[in-house]
């Protein structure tokens, strides 16, 4: 059951990267607070106290996956803490919701199955610097599609949304 789980994670981290340097790679930006109403908030407010210089997200750029293959890899560059100082601190890397199908055995897994629950992965962090790899189990079906329905985001160590995948222009 978790199989699925991991492996609907993986694809959908995999199905959001851009591509380059024989790796897919999605730079993710800060995330902010939501505006209430048709105004604008200004100043903008970010989600989380804690900044970095940069989070990537990494995954294969090949069409099919298979046991044991590289799915996907997170880099932290430069965190800080709400003071401005290099942060020691674990961060969730959470995919997202996913739609499940396993063609040919089970079929697409029904929206409140717990088979296509988010997965959350711990990243550890020391003096700002971290990262997380995950490979495939060795287990894995043939005939697996996950579809992405919400994007990945990083959050710090307390529940907060630090980044997700996005775009930004120079300030």
């Amino acid at each position: 059951m978790r199989l699925v789980s991991s492996l609907t994670a993986a694809l959908v981290l995999a199905s959001t990267m851009a591509a380059g340097a024989g790796l897919n790679r999605a730079y993710l930006v800060p995330a902010y607070e939501a505006c209430p109403g048709s105004g604008n908030c200004n100043p903008p407010v970010r989600s989380s106290p804690y900044t970095f210089d940069s989070i990537v997200l990494y995954s294969s750029p090949k069409p099919f996956t298979g046991p044991g293959k590289f799915a996907l890899k997170l880099v932290v560059k430069g965190l800080r803490d709400a003071a401005g100082n290099p942060a020691t601190a674990t961060l969730s890397l959470r995919t997202g919701k996913s739609r499940i199908t396993i063609v040919g055995l089970l079929g697409t897994l029904g929206e409140t199955s717990p088979l296509s629950d988010e997965m959350a992965y711990p990243v550890a962090v020391k003096n700002g610097s971290g990262s997380f790899r995950y490979d495939t189990p060795d287990v894995t079906p043939p005939g697996l599609i996950a579809n992405s329905l919400t994007s990945p985001v990083v959050y710090d160590p307390d529940g907060k949304p630090l980044a997700t995948t996005g775009t930004q222009s120079k300030p």
